[in-house]
């Protein structure tokens, strides 16, 4: 009796899923990392080796827009976490999960993006979640972004970060990035990350990058990074927890891509 309304309502849906959709096919890559070390937003996780990967699929919208799902993870190698935030006694395991879920769009000369990020503690930790709004511009031989994250959960408050980079074309298939981040965390956010209610600028981030292309789908790269905290309150409040509040690691990864 009721099956006829179900099928229309079912192509219906279909039609407008494929109206919206457009005609490209989505894209798919991933990458792999070994990194020296893991800090996040100001606060050293881990001071020994760590890996990362990722998977994110991308699907391109009718009006031009693109819509993508990223699932990562950070894995400690190492027992010893040499002082970071995360436990010791976790080689081998898997301790941060992030589920990633975006749209972005350009408009006139600037990239906007949103976008929901759930961040997941397997056994270590309570997971929180984010929604973020930025939006990114190129001027003076440079792209700069900012950036406003939203912690809905433990924090429940916000977090604000601006990014100025550079990619330079070496020779062959080689290519050079450089790119400097300047974080900001609010009181809620603070207490959360670093354990004091002081709101202040939390990371100051400085990253230079080494790729080689061998086709279009695949890459290797190598990275370098150094981070520092500004504020006083919040490097001190890592200094009296026993943690360092500057610090520096390397990175080397591959990635791929469909």
């Amino acid at each position: 009796m009721h099956a006829r309304p179900l099928v229309v309502l079912s192509v219906a849906l279909c039609a407008a899923c494929a109206e919206l959709r457009g005609t490209e096919r989505s894209t798919v890559s991933t990458s792999q990392t070994v990194s020296s070390a893991y800090w996040f937003r100001g606060v050293p996780r881990s001071l020994e080796a760590v890996t990362h990967g990722d998977l994110v699929v991308d699907s391109p919208l009718a009006d031009g827009s693109t819509l993508s799902f990223t699932t990562w993870y950070n894995a400690q190698l190492t027992n010893d976490t040499g002082d970071g935030t995360f436990p010791e006694g976790s080689g081998g395991e898997v301790t941060e999960v992030d589920l990633v879920m975006s749209y972005a769009r350009r408009v006139g000369r600037a990239d906007l993006s949103a976008g929901l990020v759930g961040y997941h503690f397997p056994e270590f930790g309570a997971s929180t979640r984010e929604a973020w709004l930025g939006g990114s511009v190129e001027a003076l031989g440079f792209s700069h972004a900012l950036t406003a994250y939203y912690d809905s959960d433990q924090a429940d408050d916000f977090y604000l970060s601006y990014q100025a980079g550079r990619g330079f074309p070496l020779e062959g298939n080689w290519s050079a990035a450089l790119s400097l981040l300047l974080g900001y965390m609010s009181d809620g956010q603070a207490e959360f990350h670093f354990g004091r209610r002081s709101a202040g600028l939390s990371d100051l981030l400085l990253t230079g990058s080494l790729s080689y292309a061998f086709d279009e789908n695949t890459s290797l790269f190598l990275k370098a990074a150094g981070v520092t905290v500004p504020d006083d309150e919040l490097s001190d409040a890592l200094d009296q927890g026993g943690f360092d509040e500057q610090g520096a690691w390397l990175t080397l990864g591959a990635a791929w891509g469909l």
